[in-house]
């Protein structure tokens, strides 16, 4: 599917312009032409400015407008059209009025929301579907945006938490870099005049000097280059995304990331009437990690057959003993989405604890090695000195 941006006159005569998602040109105009559009110009709109449109686009804030205005008794019509003109970026404001026009025509809000994949998640799809039919939509739009702004927030505290390490790494690697290519060789020529001895250490930093010169560019091509490929592999589900998939499934820690987002998840669909099993296949796409995707494909194709879902979960070796006595406990008491909703908080919190303490030991760990390295190149450097000054006496 592509974006298509359009002009085109309306059944009144007047101009109107937006944007249609389609499988090619043809189908896109054919979309338009059941609208009652007859358009004089589309154009596909450029792959990069798709990329940057689905990133700025903050669904938790869309749903919240429309939501609250919902809830204030506003048409859902109306509802969009304010949305539509308050967006800041045109291709979500055309967007927006694609979907009105859909559901002035008598297409339902689920089903024109699903005309964009890209930007609405299936999982949130669903959930809209299932609030038409009970009449909560304002209900479940506030949910979702809530849901959302959550999200965010702990993938803020996660940047923040590593922006500090990933800049004293950067800065250290400079600093380093700095001293063995432009430093280090000026000591070394005063060093040379004089013909000293120089120590060890200080013969390995000309050596490691000299070779970052002579070949620091082509090897950071070369790891540029590999970093693109293991990124292109992993994003294309390769052989490899499934190695480090499951070494990254090994570790404690990250699976039980990964468990507590798919029980808050879960639990969110639950509570919101959505069926177990289309809740299951709406938390797939929330991991990427292919390993337990495959293993919530063997969960939704058993519990597909007729077994509990407790039963399946209880057979699972990626689950903790955790999880799975929450949802035997929570199926038993017809309260399973409370209950994962308590052991997802349970297993965030224990995450984001031992993540603080991971990253509050390695900052100071990381300024200590920094040091040690920049004091060593110092001492390597100073150690001739006091051989030239013992000569000078």
């Amino acid at each position: 599917m592509a974006l298509y941006r359009y002009k085109g006159y309306d059944k009144t005569g007047n101009v109107v312009d937006g944007v249609v998602e389609a499988t090619d040109k043809r189908a896109a105009l054919q979309s338009l032409r059941l609208k009652d559009i007859l358009p004089f110009e589309i154009v596909e709109a450029k792959k990069k400015k798709r990329d940057i449109f689905r990133k700025r686009v903050d669904i938790g804030y869309l749903f919240f407008q429309i939501g609250v205005m919902l809830r204030c008794g506003l048409p859902l019509t109306k509802s969009l059209e304010i949305a539509s003109t308050q967006a800041t970026n045109r291709s979500i404001s055309g967007v927006l009025s694609e979907i009105k026009d859909d559901i002035t025509k008598g297409i339902r809000f689920s089903e024109a929301l699903s005309r964009f994949p890209k930007i609405f998640p299936d999982i949130y799809v669903n959930m809209v579907r299932v609030a038409e039919a009970t009449g909560g939509l304002s209900e479940v739009l506030l949910s979702i945006a809530e849901y959302e702004e959550r999200r965010k927030e702990q993938e803020s505290q996660l940047k923040t938490a590593l922006t500090y390490p990933f800049v004293v790494a950067i800065v250290g690697s400079g600093v380093v870099g700095f001293l063995l290519m432009y430093v280090m060789p000026k000591m070394i020529k005063i060093f040379k005049s004089v013909k000293i001895e120089l120590p060890m250490i200080t013969k390995m930093l000309v050596y490691w000097g000299s070779f970052l010169k002579s070949y620091g560019l082509i090897l950071t091509v070369i790891l540029g280059a590999v970093i693109a490929f293991i990124y292109r592999d992993y994003k294309r589900d390769g052989k490899l995304k499934k190695r480090i998939d499951s070494y990254l499934i090994s570790i404690e820690l990250y699976k039980k990331a990964i468990i507590s987002r798919f029980a808050e998840m879960l639990a969110f669909q639950l509570k919101e009437g959505i069926p177990l099993v289309v809740a299951l296949k709406g938390c797939r796409g929330t991991v990427s990690n292919s390993i337990f995707q495959n293993e919530i494909d063997r969960v939704v194709e058993e519990v597909q057959k007729g077994r509990a879902f407790s039963e399946v979960i209880r057979q699972s070796r990626l689950f903790d003993d955790m999880f799975k006595a929450t949802v035997v406990t929570g199926e038993s008491t017809g309260e399973l989405s409370d209950f994962l909703l308590r052991v997802s908080h349970f297993m965030r919190k224990d995450v984001e604890k031992i993540t603080k303490r991971v990253v509050s030991l390695a900052e100071p760990l990381m300024i200590l090695l920094l040091g040690a390295v920049v004091g060593f190149i110092v001492l390597s450097i100073m150690l001739p000195i006091f051989q030239l000054n013992q000569m000078v006496r």
